[in-house]
């Protein structure tokens, strides 16, 4: 697909519960067929993902946000939360990222009727597994989900059929694998996929022949990263009917 040519971001921001919420906004070169909200990593921020992956060169169709991460909830590699990050679990930080979500959705929404019922959330790492999280508390928000490097293994059970895309890296030496794959088994239960079709080496879709909801695994054989190789199956998976 044609990736997009170079735009600048509108920066903008939102007051919740007291604190500034930042985040940049990518429009494509036509009207937005959908919203995709991005998520960085753990000690990550918005500029930074969006200048290492450019997501919104190949979201051919999307309105791309990338939000930015705080500081303040301590786990894994940041135990005293001092880096930019997300919530893991309900209750963290006062559930200040779900308010967040609860605020900027629905603004979102207002702005853009017709894409309300058009949004996805896209997490990396630890925002991975804020987008697990978001899935399993406010799936009435979004039409999908696409997680890379993080599980929900823990929190998945709590989750609404919504369609999905998994990346996982063989060499992944962040979060275990198992967990990964084990949060991959899940989705396909909650979705009650009862197809899978090999794309190719990396990509296997799994189809619920009567709903129509489907997940998209990409396994690579890198690591932690996203790969950029599955960026354009990226957006063949949000632009899919």
């Amino acid at each position: 697909m044609k990736q997009k040519t170079n735009i600048l971001p509108e920066e903008r921001s939102l007051h919740v519960g007291g604190v500034e919420r930042q985040f940049l906004v990518y429009q494509p070169e036509h009207a937005a067929s959908n919203i995709v909200l991005v998520f960085h990593g753990n000690g990550g921020t918005a500029f930074g993902f969006a200048n290492k992956y450019h997501l919104h060169h190949h979201l051919t169709e999307s309105m791309t946000i990338y939000i930015q991460g705080i500081p303040g909830i301590g786990g894994g590699f940041d135990p005293k939360g001092l880096k930019n990050g997300w919530q893991r679990k309900a209750g963290d930080g006062a559930d200040r990222d779900l308010h967040f979500i609860d605020v900027l959705v629905p603004k979102l929404s207002m702005e853009h009727p017709d894409l309300k019922e058009k949004i996805f959330a896209f997490g990396h790492s630890n925002g991975g597994r804020f987008v697990y999280l978001v899935w399993s508390l406010r799936a009435e928000y979004f039409k999908g989900f696409i997680i890379n490097a993080h599980q929900g293994v823990d929190i998945l059970s709590l989750a609404l059929a919504r369609r999905a895309m998994v990346l996982t890296g063989r060499q992944d030496k962040v979060v275990k694998n198992a967990n990964q794959l084990k949060s991959v088994e899940m989705i396909k239960q909650l979705l009650e996929t009862d197809e899978a079709r090999i794309i190719n080496e990396q990509l296997t879709v799994y189809t619920n022949s009567h709903s129509g909801y489907f997940l998209y695994h990409y396994i690579h054989p890198g690591g932690h990263d996203v790969p950029k190789s599955a960026l354009p199956f990226v957006d063949d998976f949000i632009l899919k009917p």
